[in-house]
């Protein structure tokens, strides 16, 4: 009879696929959720970017679990369901982890008032690229109304998103310490 010890030894039950897998797959939930609220009158071509408050705490407090390609992935689908220019927004996107991790040591350490004004920062940013983007590709300035409504929308929308996500991670991590 074979001896099969050696062989679970070497397993890695400790792998951080499931938990990045599990990431993806909340951020591609958010974005299906931007859609829906396009759909409502009110949010109409307008909906807030849930996705990128989502991607601006995971970059900031769980780097490891959010890989480019699921941003990139989290990007592509948002593109392909807001019928958007095929690429703008995951470019930005990428664009966005890049620039966060670079700055990810001074971000940790800020209070919530500061990451609040880099999140307007990047926000800003986001849609001043995506804006750039769709008039050069379209040679078409489109409506300034709801690009403002967006932005407003979304930076009113970041402190109940922030605290959500971090409420549901202290969470996780009793669990996590109870279990």
């Amino acid at each position: 009879m074979k001896d099969h010890r050696s062989y679970f030894e070497k397993a890695n039950f400790q792998s951080e696929l499931p938990n990045r897998l599990l990431v993806g797959v909340i951020g591609l939930f958010l974005v299906f959720l931007e859609l829906g609220l396009a759909n409502v009158p009110v949010f109409y071509a307008a909906s807030p970017m849930l996705s990128l408050i989502f991607i601006y705490y995971m970059l900031i407090f769980h780097d490891n679990l959010l890989p480019v390609v699921s941003i990139f992935l989290v990007g592509i689908v948002a593109d392909l369901l807001f019928s958007d220019v095929i690429g703008g927004r995951a470019t930005i996107f990428m664009l966005l982890s890049y620039f966060v991790r670079a700055r990810l040591i001074r971000l940790q350490q800020y209070e919530f008032g500061q990451l609040w004004i880099d999140f307007a920062f990047i926000c800003f940013s986001v849609v001043l690229f995506q804006f750039v983007f769709f008039s050069i590709i379209n040679l078409a300035i489109p409506s300034l109304n709801l690009i403002f409504f967006q932005v407003g929308l979304t930076l009113i929308l970041f402190p109940i998103g922030f605290v959500m996500i971090y409420s549901i991670h202290r969470l996780l991590q009793k669990l996590k310490l109870v279990a």
